[in-house]
């Protein structure tokens, strides 16, 4: 761009403050979300591409999860030569003591020696093949190490856990990154460390216990995944949960795979292939929507722009150097907007981190290559952006201009057609929005057939023998209403429990309580005269329809052999998210003197603030100072909505920023037509129509296009609602008064911005108009 060319540009910009301001910040705040998007899509593509052999390490897998015993790998690798190595996986949680002598959390990984050999996380201290080669052994991360014991050195250091237990620290990692389906963790210990923790040295002789994560690594050259049929029937034959029936599926899953894979595990998270996919068409329609507008508002700039482009037409500029000249405008405008979007981007990165649950760090992308894929993406998006505007202003003959027939001859549907665009994409973003936020706000009011309020929910730290010991305690504090000691609540699902019935596979949910459970919680149960005992319990209504009993059955028979007695039907609770139905569950008397897994603390309304952290206290102190894992049951169910939670919260954001877009098109759309309409409305003025005439006249010409976009939007919104509300078992309505309160709204956004460059056309004088044009 020539020096002369840059002072008319900049003069331009400065003389057009409005048209400058609404250009750059729409761009900006459109790149905003397109910077902080792409950087997140980019980061969950990139789940661990970073280990050296991602292309041989695979997971073994049944139909929804990896969960398999402690012999299998072993077996698997003696049978198959295919495999190089394996590594069992599991993820567990104690506490151990620092340097201070003070008991800390310590939440880390089980592995077998092989793990630092199959995945390529950094060690900074130890070698690979040695860091895990004692049952003892623990790897500390760096963040971790640090949190123990400072700067002191402790490698070689022992550590005490669980009390009594002893570990050695034999190597220290990076802690573990964001880009890998690994949960993150304080360290990793080896795998046969597990039968010393929880005192079950059978644990490593037999397949009982199928709890636990497998994965292979495979011999360079080789293809294990054939390997899987052949595989599957052996252990139909041989590995007693296949024989059963209970699993009928087996496959190894790729490493890269897994994240997105969507099949559960030990010590690992995913994501929504989905969510990535719908983000990237999000950030695409972005860019669209600010294309758009950018059209809309130099196109609303071109009859100003005309008279420049003419003289210099006049004085022997040709078109091509015209049309270079608005691409580089567009250029620069683009540059300018990624500057503020930048800047935006490292504002928002907070709030956008929250949202989505996620670590996005926008400066350790800036590098060489992201800079110069970032320039190369404001140039194509310049010229984009710049095309249309450019074509349109130096087409024209300049004659035309001067004659005033330019602006006659760029009224036409294009622009409108655009604003219709982006009004369908913003009503549309409006019903979505509004479905989400109302099924999600269904979901946490519904009844899930117990009493969540003001419950505490505890892991237990202490043996059977110490039960009625502890309940004192607690009920020495004023505002706890009761106390319950259980296996499995509606928090966590309880313990599943498969079995063979009348030639069909069952899965009942097993929880074992005390007897205050029930009316703790305020569960209904139909009572039966059987007396309570050990080998009996309580069935809940999807169970005895799954077992095809009576109504009021007294016993029950689901494995046949001796019949169990039954206590009581209980009305169906949930302990799972709305997505599911109710399923079967029985619930069984715990034992004196069996271990709970949980406790279940009810308080009353007055203070329950005051009185939470007197129970976390005195449980504390009950257990010699180990940390403490307490939560009210209300907030922990909560969470199983974040998700839809957050969608509608994104959603939301983008929705705002589509009305933005739109508002900020059709005021520029609307000055431009009612500027090229002044010499009509004097005429029509003077004529004697009204204000109200002229006003409806002008209105009319945009709101129809507001009303195609309507039309558009609903079925648009309606079909993606109600596919997303299928994957809910209890859902709510999709009414059409959402679809209405949607239209109203971008109805009424745009009579205001049209409305308003209305009036102030309407109100001139005419013979000002008139005298002007």
């Amino acid at each position: 761009m020539s020096a002369s060319n840059l002072k008319v540009f900049l003069r331009t910009l400065v003389r057009d403050k409005l048209y400058t301001g609404i250009t750059v910040f729409g761009f900006a705040l459109s790149l905003t979300f397109v910077i902080l998007l792409s950087i997140y899509i980019q980061q969950e593509l990139s789940v661990d591409q970073f280990h050296r052999n991602k292309d041989r390490i695979f997971r073994a897998v049944n139909e929804d999860r990896s969960s398999f015993g402690t012999l299998i790998g072993g077996e698997l690798q003696s049978k198959y030569p295919e495999i190089e190595c394996y590594t069992r996986l599991f993820q567990n949680s104690t506490f151990i003591e620092n340097n201070q002598k003070e008991k800390v959390n310590f939440n880390f990984l089980l592995a077998d020696s092989t793990f630092f050999k199959m995945f390529s996380f950094r060690l900074l201290e130890g070698m690979p093949g040695e860091v895990l080669k004692t049952r003892n052994s623990v790897v500390l991360t760096r963040s971790y190490a640090r949190k123990l014991f400072g700067s002191e050195d402790i490698m070689g250091k022992e550590i005490t856990c669980e009390g009594d237990l002893k570990l050695v620290v034999t190597g220290i990692m990076e802690d573990i990154p964001e880009n890998t389906h690994f949960n993150t963790c304080d360290g990793v210990l080896q795998f046969p460390f597990l039968a010393d923790l929880w005192g079950y040295p059978d644990l490593l002789t037999n397949n009982n216990n199928s709890s636990f994560g497998l994965y292979v690594m495979a011999k360079e050259g080789t293809d294990l995944s054939s390997k899987a049929p052949l595989i599957l029937e052996d252990f139909k034959a041989n590995y007693w949960m296949f024989k059963r029936g209970h699993v009928k599926e087996f496959s190894f899953e790729p490493l890269t795979e897994i994240y997105f894979g969507g099949k559960d595990g030990q010590g690992i998270h995913g994501n929504s292939r989905t969510l990535v996919v719908v983000l990237s068409a999000i950030a695409f329609v972005i860019l669209v929507l600010a294309l758009i507008n950018y059209n809309n508002l130099s196109i609303a700039q071109a009859g100003f722009r005309a008279k420049e482009a003419a003289v210099k037409k006049l004085l022997g500029t040709d078109s091509a150097s015209l049309f270079r000249q608005f691409i580089w405008e567009s250029e620069a405008l683009c540059f300018i907007s990624f500057i503020l979007a930048l800047g935006f981007s490292f504002l928002f990165q907070p709030i956008f981190n929250q949202l989505l649950s996620t670590h996005v760090s926008i400066a350790t992308h800036l590098n060489i290559g992201t800079i110069g894929i970032a320039v190369l993406a404001l140039a194509l998006l310049g010229l984009v952006a710049g095309l249309a505007p450019a074509f349109l202003i130096t087409r024209f003959n300049p004659i035309d201009v001067v004659k005033g027939a330019f602006r006659k001859k760029t009224k036409g549907v294009y622009s409108k057609a655009l604003i219709c665009f982006q009004y369908t994409v913003a009503i549309a973003l409006v019903v979505c929005t509004a479905v989400i936020w109302r099924q999600t706000d269904f979901m946490r009011n519904y009844n899930l057939g117990f009493d969540k309020e003001n419950m505490i929910w505890m892991e237990n730290q202490v043996s059977g023998a110490q039960k009625m010991a502890l309940r004192s305690e607690f009920e020495k504090i004023p505002g706890v209403v009761g106390v319950s000691f259980v296996c499995g609540s509606p928090v966590d699902g309880g313990n599943n429990n498969s079995f063979s019935y009348k030639d069909k596979a069952l899965s009942f949910q097993e929880f074992k309580v005390d007897t205050a459970f029930f009316s703790l919680l305020g569960i209904e149960v139909m009572k039966n005269d059987v007396a309570i005992s050990k080998n009996g319990l309580w069935l809940n209504e999807a169970a005895v329809k799954a077992l095809e009993l009576p109504d009021r059955p007294v016993e029950c028979n689901p494995y046949g052999g001796e019949a169990i007695p039954v206590f009581g039907v209980v009305k169906n609770f949930h302990f799972r998210d709305l997505t599911r139905e109710v399923g079967p569950a029985w619930i069984k008397p715990l034992n004196d003197e069996e271990w709970p897994w949980s406790i279940l603390v009810k308080i009353n309304t007055t203070n329950p603030g005051k009185v939470f952290r007197q129970v976390q206290a005195t449980y504390k102190e009950f257990i010699g100072g180990v940390p403490v894992e307490a939560m009210f049951m209300d907030q922990e169910i909560n969470q199983w909505y974040e998700s839809s939670e957050r969608t509608a919260r994104l959603i939301g954001y983008f929705s705002a920023l589509a009305i933005v877009l739109s508002m900020m098109g059709i005021l520029a759309m609307a000055t431009y037509f009612i500027q090229q309409r002044v010499k009509e409305i004097g005429i029509r003025r003077v004529n004697g129509a009204t204000v109200a005439e002229v006003l409806r006249m002008l209105v009319a010409s945009f709101m129809k296009w507001i009303a195609l976009a309507f039309v558009l939007a609903c079925p648009i919104s309606w079909y993606a609602m109600s596919n997303w509300l299928d994957g809910f078992a209890y859902r709510t309505d999709l009414n059409w008064w959402i679809f209405g309160m949607a239209g109203c709204f971008a109805g009424c956004i745009a009579l205001l911005m049209v409305g308003w460059q209305s009036v102030k056309a309407a109100m001139v004088n005419p013979v000002k108009s008139l005298k002007s044009e």
